[in-house]
Formats: C-alpha cells, sequence, structure tokens
C-alpha cells in the first residue's frame, strides 16, 4: 500500500500559476510521469511531469543539477525515452522523485 506524504497535501500551491487553477487536471498533487517531445518536432522521446500546462523536462532538470540522492538517480532513469528503468527502481525512488519535484514547484 502506498502512503501519503506531504505531497498530496490539499492546501500545496504552485509557482506554476496554471497548476493552481481549480479546472486544471495537473495541480501541484497530481505530478504524472509521461514520455514526451514538443508538437511538431522530430526529436527523441523523453521524460517529463505534468504540472498545470506545461510539462517539467526531467533530462534538462537533471543536466542542470536540480536533483540530487535518490531523487537524482531516479530522475535519470525517468528521463529516458522509456520509464522502465525508471519503474524499476521501485517505490521508494518513485517517491523520492515526486517530493523532489513537488518541493521544486511549491510556491
Amino acid at each position: 500500500m502506498i502512503s501519503l506524504n506531504e505531497t498530496h497535501d490539499p492546501s500545496l500551491a504552485s509557482w506554476v500559476v496554471s497548476a493552481n487553477d481549480a479546472d486544471n487536471e495537473f495541480p501541484i498533487q497530481n505530478l504524472p510521469l509521461a514520455v514526451f517531445r514538443r508538437r511538431g518536432r522530430s526529436e527523441a522521446f523523453r521524460g517529463g511531469v505534468a504540472i498545470g500546462e506545461h510539462i517539467v523536462d526531467l533530462a534538462a532538470a537533471v543536466e542542470r543539477g536540480v536533483f540530487s540522492g535518490e531523487a537524482a538517480r531516479a530522475a535519470q532513469a525517468a528521463a529516458r525515452d522509456s520509464l522502465n528503468a525508471f519503474m524499476a527502481l521501485g517505490p521508494a525512488a518513485s517517491s523520492a522523485l515526486r517530493l523532489a519535484l513537488s518541493r521544486a514547484l511549491w510556491a
């Protein structure tokens, strides 16, 4: 069973303005991972996290040293063109990345 932590606090707000819109599906409490590429580009897919109307590019965040420790290891795995390596790391890595992302996006 997954335990809830501070990342699920309903009172959290983000500096990403669109994430605070009540009609948006991706508030700071919902940070879904996916692979993406920019519309109309033939670039490689890479891992990202939806927040409001935006996507955090995990490869760019890793390159800029946004994460450390377990979250950095998880972000490196999630930044690839598939989430398989990230999922193989297990729930502790996923939780560490989610917490680091949430804290980086808090208002």
